[in-house]
């Protein structure tokens, strides 16, 4: 089937965000055009917001109305750990938090290159302890990105092992980027016509600004998930993964559900056709990224044991 009218629309804003970059000077005016990418979608009706701080980082609640009081989303945003923001990422978390029928808190963690690898997964494990220690049951707690947040859905479960911390109930990545090692091109170089937003050349900027002087290695499972150790990947929780199919980075997303399935972990992945990156950003106007929400919602609440509720 055609991709709809709305979802092409993505390619176009894509190339005009692109090539706003290029012509912004310094992160700065980068940073403010990213912010921007939250026009993509549509207002969640129904949701209201509040601005607050936690573990010392700004954070917004998105409360869907009538949402369980029980049970929290930690949402990450995408942006190559160097852009982005809980504004830039409102309306996606408050759909996503509406169809879970639970509360959702963005957290504005660290941007690189002020602050490299690993702050932004530590600032994501503060969060997660905030919640724990506001009286979140792990079980009651899913953990949700895109992009490089995506990355963090997974990240910070491998970390909170390394920590000895209870594992959430979930993770839902989209369009995640595990790999930055660059060994294998894949879609990454065969999507590098259809892929209106990311190239190589910002995977390089990734590696350059996140962790050229922190003494990480490239293919560090912190760094590049795809290559954690199997003993590590049996311990993630369950995972979601949705992938553009014309995603430069599509198939790092299937080639870690691989990994998840070979070691017995619960793991849906859903590779959406001719779709941009993080198709999602499109919620309320376009019909494929309602979709692929209205599915993520299903689940999660399944995940966290509560009672479904049909979107209206």
């Amino acid at each position: 089937m055609a991709p709809s009218k709305e979802s092409q629309a993505q390619r176009k804003l894509f190339i005009e965000f692109a090539n706003a970059f290029t012509i912004a000077k310094n992160d700065f005016l980068r940073r403010c055009i990213y912010d921007q990418i939250y026009k993509l979608g549509a207002e969640a009706e129904g949701v209201t917001f509040e601005e607050v701080e936690i573990a010392d980082r700004p954070a917004i609640w998105a409360r869907p109305k009538n949402a369980s009081a029980r049970h929290a989303m930690l949402y990450m945003h995408g942006g190559g750990f160097n852009f982005g923001s809980p504004e830039s990422h409102r309306k996606l978390t408050a759909h996503l938090a509406k169809a879970c029928n639970i509360q959702a808190l963005s957290v504005d963690y660290r941007l690189s290159p002020e602050s490299r690898f690993p702050a932004q997964i530590e600032d994501c494990v503060a969060a997660y302890e905030f919640l724990l220690n506001s009286g979140f049951d792990p079980k009651a707690i899913v953990l949700a990105g895109d992009s490089c947040g995506g990355h963090l859905a997974t990240s910070v479960p491998l970390m909170l092992i390394q920590r000895g911390l209870p594992m959430p109930a979930a993770s839902v990545s989209l369009s995640p980027s595990y790999d930055l090692t660059k060994r294998d091109e894949g879609t990454m170089k065969s999507n590098q016509k259809n892929d209106a937003l990311n190239n190589k050349d910002f995977v390089e900027q990734i590696v350059e600004t996140w962790i050229r002087g922190t003494g990480a290695k490239e293919d560090d499972a912190l760094v590049s998930p795809l290559f954690a150790s199997m003993d590590d990947i049996k311990r993630l929780p369950p995972h979601w993964i949705s992938c553009g199919g014309h995603d430069m980075l599509c198939d790092q997303g299937t080639r870690f559900a691989e990994r998840l399935n070979d070691a017995g972990v619960e793991v849906v992945v859903e590779v959406h056709e001719d779709q941009q990156h993080v198709m999602e950003m499109m919620a309320g106007k376009a019909p494929e990224a309602n979709h692929s929400i209205q599915k993520i919602g299903e689940w999660v609440q399944s995940k966290l044991g509560i009672q479904h509720r049909v979107l209206e």
